[in-house]
């Protein structure tokens, strides 16, 4: 079954290259496609570090079974044991929720407010938080009826309340704009977390406001809309939404990204008309943040995202010649104070693993079986300061299993590079059991680029 299996493993990413549009290939499993055909009661959990944010409002406000959401600090993992804390007991609180729906128990589950959330309190940008400051706030429905975001708009000072004048701006980012972007799905455990980005920021196009009078909170997605033009007909469009502290440092809050040859969505990309002006509208991350008094708010544009995203086949220059932000700003309530306090962790006793080294390659041995699971990953990502068509993406991954005389050995790698017309991408996979070689797989891929 093993050899089975290694013989007819695809080479993943292959077929994501040849769906670069949404298609039927990725609407098959998207919820959005048809929100009507969920008709069961409906739990949406998540946290702010977490890729997947997002999923949680849109379900609230689209759904229209019975519907609950619940929004941690955390990264990537369930919230009675992720990073970054305060960690909550997960467990106890979907007993209450399986009791009620499937046991008929009251349990007062939904007797509460359709969505809690964890107001970030600002902090000290860095690669990695042990716990997030903050509180819970609660909303008795999704989207809050009567919320009015706040406006913000591109002037020559920056971000201000009023319309002022704006001299249309040139944005042409240094590829290696995104170094300080973390990881795509943080899992909390190491430094993949978004760091101080006053290094994109310095290197990007920058908007902001002076010194907060008070504390501005922000729960939702912020939405700006920008007036664009390119000079080439595939260009990428980033922006970032930072807290920056008296001392200059730069916490990023939530960020976007558009291919603006997706402008009218990802299903008909169309290339752009060289010069002519496009407005755009940029969704961005979901989130829960307070700006405390004394901080500003900044908007960082940029053309590039490396690596959280792949560049554009040319180095294109943007004329911005107009834009806002529209902060969901969500004032602070007595009623927050009251919200029930979730309950502490809980769990069984986890296994807790001998952990040996082997150079780079760490095992953790399961005493109670004698099991020995060992593994190595490395990754490399390089391109040049202005040449898109430099970008390297190398992942390389050791996995091993052991127990007793049996031992096997997987080694998988996989190297992305680009052409302005096409994706190169290789890859290869080799396994033992013992010192016999079972599995060689290679692969040599060309797939041509589609509006990316």
């Amino acid at each position: 079954m093993w050899l089975e299996r290694l013989g007819n493993v695809p080479l993943f990413f292959e077929l994501w290259l040849q769906h670069q549009r949404r298609d039927a290939y990725w609407k098959h499993g998207s919820v959005c496609e048809d929100y009507e055909a969920i008709q069961c009661p409906v739990y949406a959990v998540g946290g702010w570090t977490d890729a997947y944010k997002n999923a949680i409002p849109r379900l609230l406000e689209r759904l229209t079974v019975p519907r609950k959401g619940l929004i941690g600090p955390w990264a990537h993992g369930y919230p009675h044991f992720a990073l970054p804390g305060p960690q909550i007991g997960f467990l106890q609180e979907m007993l209450r929720w399986w009791d009620y729906w499937l046991k008929g128990i009251d349990t007062g589950v939904m007797d509460e407010p359709m969505l809690r959330a964890w107001m970030t309190e600002s902090v000290q940008p860095a690669s990695h938080h042990k716990a997030l400051p903050g509180r819970w706030v609660a909303e008795p429905l999704w989207p809050p009826p009567g919320m009015t975001p706040q406006r913000l708009f591109l002037t020559d000072e920056g971000l201000r309340n009023e319309v002022a004048h704006f001299t249309a701006r040139a944005l042409c980012s240094p590829q290696t704009v995104g170094k300080c972007s973390g990881s795509w799905v943080p899992f909390g455990r190491g430094h993949d977390q978004a760091d101080d980005q006053r290094e994109d920021d310095a290197r990007s196009l920058v908007f902001e406001t002076p010194p907060l009078d008070m504390p501005v909170e922000m729960l939702g997605a912020a939405i700006v809309t920008l007036d664009v033009a390119s000079d080439k007909p595939i260009a990428n469009l980033v922006v970032r939404l930072c807290d920056v502290r008296p001392s200059g440092e730069s916490l990023r809050i939530s960020y976007g990204v558009l291919n603006l040859a997706h402008r009218d969505g990802h299903e008909t990309p169309a290339m752009l008309v060289l010069g002519q002006r496009y407005r755009v509208r940029i969704k961005l991350n979901d989130a829960g943040s307070v700006f405390p008094a004394g901080h500003k708010v900044r908007l960082a544009l940029s053309t590039a995202y490396w690596p959280m995203i792949w560049p554009s086949p040319e180095k294109a220059t943007l004329l911005i010649s107009g834009g806002t932000l529209d902060l969901p700003v969500r004032p602070p309530r007595a009623a927050d104070a009251l919200l029930p306090p979730l309950p502490g962790p809980e769990s069984a006793p986890p296994e807790k693993p001998t952990i040996i080294r082997h150079g780079d390659l760490r095992i953790e041995r399961i005493d109670r079986i004698g099991l020995e699971l060992g593994t190595e990953s490395k990754s490399r990502f390089h391109i040049e300061e202005d040449d898109p068509l430099s970008a390297v993406a190398e992942l390389r991954r050791t996995q091993t299993m052991s127990r007793d005389d049996w031992q096997i050995r997987i080694e998988t790698q996989m190297r992305l590079s680009c052409t302005r017309n096409a994706f190169l991408l290789q890859g290869g996979l080799r396994a033992w059991e013992g010192a016999n070689e079972v599995c060689r797989r290679e692969w040599d891929r060309s797939i041509p680029r589609d509006f990316l």
